[in-house]
């Protein structure tokens, strides 16, 4: 079988690049366990069974975060996945394309992504400004015209199965998101016999 040329290396933006409060918060935890009970207690707080103070004085103790940076977590609609952004950066240094293809508006583009994202990454490009949507192969197509790679030269990374298979089914390799350590395995396994420089 031949092995692949990676050459570049797509992200979507919502559940990738940026993730709900509670996927972050449960990033912070150190263990498994912590994890469960922050997706326990969670549930008991949403239910109202424990009090707002109580739930942020669990959280800071699963999560070893201050107060502030919880708080300022719970109010976000989205957060900012650091592990993931760093990831890419990391990729952009190995010598390989990195970009954002999402379905979002060049509005919501521009709220979250500032000068140095747009350093980091080769293309940021939005279904609002190509007139298309993932799962449908175009998006794909006019992400890999940007990129100037062929389909087999490129992953998507994408938390929805529907989106994935769509990449496949233009030619990319399709990963579906799932957490920052899976992510980092599989994209390894694809890249590993091209790492080699």
């Amino acid at each position: 079988m031949e092995q692949p040329s990676i050459k570049a290396i797509v992200f979507d933006c919502f559940g990738v690049l940026y993730t709900g409060s509670l996927t972050e918060l449960a990033s912070h935890c150190e263990s498994e366990q912590d994890t469960k009970d922050l997706y326990d207690i969670t549930r008991a707080a949403d239910h109202g069974f424990v009090s707002r103070d109580d739930y942020i004085a669990k959280l800071m103790e699963l999560t070893r975060l201050t107060r502030q940076e919880i708080r300022e977590l719970l109010v976000g609609a989205q957060v900012r996945s650091r592990g993931v952004f760093a990831y890419a950066a990391e990729l952009k240094t190995r010598g390989y394309k990195v970009a954002v293809l999402s379905n979002i508006g060049r509005d919501t583009i521009h709220r979250l992504f500032n000068e140095a994202d747009y350093e980091l990454f080769n293309a940021i490009i939005a279904s609002g400004d190509i007139g298309v949507t993932k799962p449908h192969i175009t998006a794909y197509d006019r992400a890999l015209e940007r990129l100037r790679v062929q389909p087999g030269e490129a992953i998507m990374i994408d938390d929805a199965y529907s989106n994935v298979a769509g990449a496949i089914e233009a030619g990319m390799y399709g990963i579906v998101f799932t957490s920052l350590v899976d992510l980092k395995a599989r994209v390894e396994e694809i890249l590993h016999p091209s790492v080699a420089e």
